[in-house]
């Protein structure tokens, strides 16, 4: 197991050192001018914070927290961003992989291709991903399995986000920035090539399509085939992207576009845990199912957005979006816990399917306005956005498998799904708002939040029926803010906010019970270094989470409940990324996360709230490119992902899975100066570990063995 004091050492060095060396080099070249600072990080796009911006690791502005493009220091709430430059030069190629190497994120793989997760932050689920701040739900059956081939960069907000998207959980939620057209011809094309047999080619254009680049278009492609080290697993990917700017006035843009992606994979459920709730020691190419087992899916985004930015400095926008998605799966799985002895283990077989629809509106404006002789700013927004979504199952066979000679070749039973049998529509409203008040050189303050009505019903999408409604009526979440600079390069800041999320459980009386609410205070420091080129932060959180639904133990009804629960998460995260000296860009974070019952079922009480959440984690990744010399045109990389204990369960029924740490390490090679080549490995050493675990009889993943990936790019 692995000591915090390790874990503390190596976050205290990898956090401190970027930091001594700006402190070094800023006094150095106070006292010496001879000595000149770093070269201007190059920006590639437009001003826009939407925009690709940099060639580095740190990130210039961001707009996950407020609708106003930001610098992080603006913005009092932690946040991580994985830029472009980052994504590409870890061969990163699926969302649930970027956040797995994002700082207090968990990822728990619900299936073997990685296209089913939920995700964590702060010990609750981020239930919703925003597509250019526009949210939509984050189930475990969607989203993640998206691939960045098409985004500029990736946002992280930790805490609570409901000033702009509503009901949703206090953990957080994640904005994935899609490629904007940019006048400038330019583009890349790509091919990887890596261990059990990954095959993958994209490539990605942009140009003006008239004299004066007042139209503008981009467009990205892919196919990506690959195999697994789990026996017969193999998942087949292509992705289409295309948009289209139009600059109807010299403030006036209009943007349209659309985005296709369609996975085909054969779905791996996990393996059991045994019958005296341990974690069987197999080959990890063990596969408990069928060969013949379906894993599809298809997403499909259409948007439109209308931007108009005023003489003044303000912005007044319009999006609307539509997105659609299905999957179905056809499964042969363990549906039990192993025979310690024997090692057999039920199997069932099932077959699911789901459909969903989000439709979001949003309109704000934002901007500055003059008071007191001083620059304040407004946002002032309204957004609308429905899902519905239905679902069918059907149960069919079941059978015996033995974990140490599992037969893959079992044919797969013809089983009819019938008529949607369940089905759901959720709507929400809200109006939202924010000031940033300037009353003092120092001093900012954020006073805002958001009027929404949020309504939920349960009906027969076949018939129509509808079986149970939520109408909780208007609720208003407040988000404020202070900050206060320090320097000319760091500021403190203070939140706090307040939640609400929607509950399907019901009461005594058959009515769905009142939504969870909750509140999250944070205090952090947040500095820019080397000329903005490194960002650092330190945040320290509480979140109190209460009127959980927990069991009503007056009826003798197992399904009654009351809102009795409450839950508190704290702990501390910090995080360095950026250009620290030249040609070398480093990202490093580290995440404590303490969360427990405080009030529950007595045998719950005190006990871990989210067990599958790590206490301590940590993630590094260094990069250095030497620009002359013996290895001018070379480079050398590494990374580091070092996790403490985690569990699923509690009491005698729980599941533990051994803290690990992995290596990374690559070597690239500049071939001319458009083309790379680099060649990673992961898992350098070969750790086995569990990635995931769970205390059901199915769900335990192995980690990734040792692979290797070779990716040569050309950029024009």
């Amino acid at each position: 197991m692995l000591q915090p004091k390790t874990i503390a050492v190596a976050v205290t060095l990898a956090w401190a050192a970027p930091l001594s060396l700006a402190l070094a080099q800023q006094n150095d070249t106070a006292t010496n001018p001879a000595i000149t600072t770093l070269p201007e990080v190059k920006v590639t796009a437009s001003d826009d914070a939407s925009s690709e911006s940099t060639h580095s690791y740190a990130a210039h502005a961001v707009t996950v927290g407020s609708k106003i493009p930001q610098t992080l220091r603006e913005t009092p709430q932690s946040i991580s961003v994985v830029t472009r430059q980052r994504m590409d030069d870890q061969n990163i190629t699926k969302i649930e992989d970027v956040l797995k190497q994002t700082t207090g994120v968990n990822v728990t793989r619900l299936d073997g291709a990685g296209n089913f997760n939920s995700i964590q932050a702060r010990g609750f689920d981020i239930g919703t991903i925003q597509l250019d701040g526009l949210a939509i739900s984050q189930g475990a059956n969607y989203s993640t399995a998206l691939d960045t081939a098409i985004y500029d960069r990736i946002e992280v907000l930790r805490g609570p986000a409901g000033l702009l998207q509503g009901a949703g959980e206090p953990g957080g939620t994640i904005n994935l920035v899609r490629k904007r057209a940019r006048a400038d011809f330019g583009g890349s094309v790509g091919v990887m090539l890596g261990s059990w047999d990954t095959r993958r080619a994209e490539f990605d254009l942009t140009s003006k399509l008239d004299e004066a680049g007042r139209i503008r278009a981009r467009v990205v492609g892919l196919v990506d085939d690959r195999e697994s080290f789990v026996n017969t697993l193999e998942s087949k990917k292509s992705l289409g992207y295309g948009t289209i700017e139009i600059d109807l006035t010299s403030r006036t843009t209009l943007s349209v576009g659309l985005a296709h992606q369609k996975v085909d994979s054969v779905v791996d459920q996990g393996l059991p845990a045994l019958a005296n709730y341990t974690l069987p020691n197999v080959s990890r190419s063990t596969f408990i199912g069928s060969k013949n087992n379906v894993q599809d899916m298809q997403t499909d985004d259409m948007f439109a957005e209308l931007e108009h930015k005023f003489d003044d400095g303000g912005l007044f926008k319009f999006a609307a979006r539509q997105i659609d998605r299905s999957m179905i799966y056809k499964a042969l799985r363990a549906n039990g816990l192993a025979s310690v002895t024997t090692g057999d283990v039920a199997y069932q077989t099932v077959n699911f399917e789901q459909e969903a629809r989000n439709v979001n509106f949003d309109a704000y404006y934002a901007g500055p306005f003059q008071l007191g002789g001083r620059t304040h700013k407004v946002l002032v927004g309204l957004n609308r956005s429905t899902e519905e979504s239905k679902n069918r199952s059907v149960f069919g066979p079941t059978g015996t498998m033995n974990i140490y000679n599992p037969n893959n070749d079992l044919p797969y039973p013809s089983l009819n799904m019938g008529n949607f049998t369940n089905g759901s529509k959720q709507t929400q409203t809200g109006l939202y708002g924010q000031l940033q008040l300037k009353p003092l050189d120092r001093w900012t303050f954020l006073l805002g939040g958001r009027l929404g009505r949020w309504e939920t019903e349960s009906r027969n999408p076949t018939t129509g029926a509808v079986s149970s409604t939520s109408k909780p009526g208007t609720q208003f979440t407040p988000l404020t803010s202070a900050i206060y600079t320090l320097s000319d390069n760091s500021s403190l800041y203070a939140s706090y906010a307040e939640t609400f999320v929607g509950q399907t459980a019901i009461d005594k009386n058959g009515k769905l019970l009142d939504p969870r609410t909750g509140s999250q205070i944070e205090f952090g420091i947040k500095s820019e270094w080397l000329d903005k080129r490194v960002n650092t932060s330190f945040a320290l959180f509480r979140i109190i989470d209460k009127d959980r639904a927990i069991d009503d133990t007056s009826t003798a009804s197992l399904t009654d409940s009351i809102p009795g629960g409450k839950v508190r998460s704290q702990g501390l995260e910090a995080e360095v990324s950026g250009q620290v000296a030249p040609g070398w860009e480093l990202v490093a974070g580290y995440a404590y996360t303490s969360a427990k019952y405080l009030q529950a079922p007595i045998a719950s009480i005190g006990q871990a709230f989210s067990p599958i959440t790590p206490r301590h984690s940590f993630n590094l990744w260094s990069k250095h490119i030497w620009r002359d010399g013996a290895f001018n045109r070379w480079s050398l990389a590494g990374g580091l992902k070092v996790v403490s204990d985690f569990a699923s369960g509690i009491g005698a029924t729980r599941v533990v899975g051994d803290g690990y740490a992995t290596v990374s390490g690559q070597v690239g090679y500049q071939i001319d100066n458009t083309t790379t080549a680099s060649l990673t490995v992961t898992n350098l050493f070969d750790k086995k570990y569990y990635e995931k675990v769970s205390n059901f009889g199915r769900q335990n993943f192995y980690g990734e063995p040792r692979a290797v990936m070779l990716a040569v790019k050309k950029v024009f």
